[in-house]
């Protein structure tokens, strides 16, 4: 059971996203334009923080046309941060605290793809289509264990969790974990001795099996043999700001 003076904003974050994915995933590609509607997210969210006054719910801030207004707050903890104004995603790097951001007013969804070191990157003994289905089941199996771990009351390893920015993408988020849970002695890149729980952890969650052999190869961009951050935000596909 959470208590909410030990929540931050970005935990809080992290459950509103976590249950905004499931509902996403679970509606079929028709009802995604209903469920992207934040006038239907603002009902839901109203509706949860009636029943739960105490968790301190993201309630979303709509525009019209079922927009959301750029600039999003979460009252209980004076955090705000800039979104997209057709899906409410937050935007990486522009969470503030007891003031609002600056935001681009009418911010949507891009499709234009930033150049991606690992887009045509081959993952050897995996063809491109299992390579999608491969990152997306290892990216899924890392967000439980990440949610899990945040739920439960004492962090495994006794690692305390960072103060997260609540405007990383919950895929962000997981990456920036999982990478802070690999890297013991903080050095900002997972050598070779810690690359070893990685490679079991891939073999053991990742589907198809044939896809984990080589992958943390398929990591390594510049092959110092060991990972960096941004390399295991490519190779997990979610490096989508650049650089």
């Amino acid at each position: 059971v959470f208590i909410l003076s030990e929540i931050t904003a970005p935990t809080l974050w992290i459950k509103h996203l976590v249950i905004k994915d499931s509902k996403m995933n679970s509606s079929n590609i028709r009802n995604s334009e209903k469920v992207h509607s934040c006038d239907q997210e603002r009902q839901s969210a109203l509706e949860e923080a009636r029943q739960n006054p105490r968790e301190g719910i993201v309630i979303p801030e709509c525009a019209p046309g079922g927009l959301y207004k750029p600039v999003q707050c979460h009252q209980s903890t004076g955090y705000c941060w800039c979104v997209l104004v057709d899906t409410g995603r937050p935007l990486p790097g522009t969470s503030t605290r007891y003031e609002t951001p600056v935001c681009e007013s009418d911010a949507r969804s891009k499709s234009t793809e930033i150049d991606d070191p690992f887009k045509d990157r081959e993952l050897p003994g995996c063809p491109e289509g299992k390579k999608v289905e491969f990152i997306t089941s290892l990216l899924d199996a890392l967000t439980t264990d990440m949610v899990q771990a945040i739920n439960s009351a004492a962090p495994t390893g006794g690692g305390r969790f960072s103060e997260p920015d609540p405007s990383h993408t919950l895929e962000e988020r997981v990456v920036h974990w999982y990478f802070s849970q690999l890297d013991n002695n903080s050095s900002n890149d997972i050598n070779k001795r810690e690359l070893k729980p990685f490679k079991r952890y891939v073999k053991k969650k990742a589907k198809p099996k044939k896809c984990a052999r080589r992958f943390t190869d398929y990591c390594d961009l510049n092959k110092d043999k060991s990972i960096s951050l941004q390399e295991l935000k490519g190779c997990l596909g979610v490096s989508k700001e650049g650089g």
